[in-house]
């Protein structure tokens, strides 16, 4: 009877846990996470645009 009492605290807390983590990662943290690697790609994506653009001037100059 005892084992039923831990396996069923066990599972709630896993339940609890796992809704937890999918509300965080669907409206809080996820919703950030994605914001700053959006505008990080933006970022990257702009450097070697610039970066293309240098070596083309570059090798029109020689």
């Amino acid at each position: 009877m005892l084992l039923f009492k831990i396996l069923g605290v066990i599972f709630a807390l896993f339940i609890v846990l796992f809704v937890l983590i999918v509300l965080e990662e669907t409206f809080f943290g996820g919703r950030r996470r994605r914001r700053l690697e959006q505008k990080a790609y933006a970022a990257q994506k702009e450097r070697l645009e610039l970066k293309a653009r240098l070596e083309k001037d570059e090798a029109g100059e020689k």
